[in-house]
């Protein structure tokens, strides 16, 4: 019983909303400032689960530059795309692409049609057409 009642604020964390499944988008990612620099191709992104734990959705229901990321990783073989789980913002923090890890000033920061994303990356929407750039600074 004990173990069920710990269970249950994971599970609805990693739920997503009805009606999310739908909402997709076509956007085009690159991944620059670090010593591994790409721009693919169209990504199709959704709303979804990442790493394991948490539902990256803006607003519940639209596709994010972080599922963007983790979808084009997926795709086209960008080498790896770590994060952390932050409790404060209730958002992911990008730490790591492709080896080009966040570490002393340098952040990974997301870009939406070249401007910086002033809310967390799961609480970002994007929509079909987007570019969305992560760079390391």
């Amino acid at each position: 019983m004990i173990a069920a009642v710990l269970l249950l604020p994971l599970a609805l964390a990693a739920a997503p909303p009805v009606g999310a499944e739908g909402s997709t988008a076509a956007v085009r990612v690159a991944v620059t400032g670090g010593s591994y620099t790409a721009s693919v191709g169209l990504v199709r992104t959704g709303p979804r689960t990442l790493f394991g734990g948490f539902y990256c959705a803006a607003d519940g229901i639209s596709p994010t530059p972080l599922t963007a990321l983790v979808d084009a990783d997926e795709i086209y073989g960008l080498g790896g795309v770590d994060a952390r789980w932050d409790t404060a913002t209730q958002d992911y923090v990008v730490t790591e692409i492709h080896g080009d890890a966040a570490a002393g000033t340098k952040k990974w920061n997301a870009y939406v049609n070249e401007k910086k994303i002033t809310k967390g990356p799961c609480h970002t929407a994007i929509k079909g057409g987007d570019k969305v750039r992560w760079t390391l600074e």
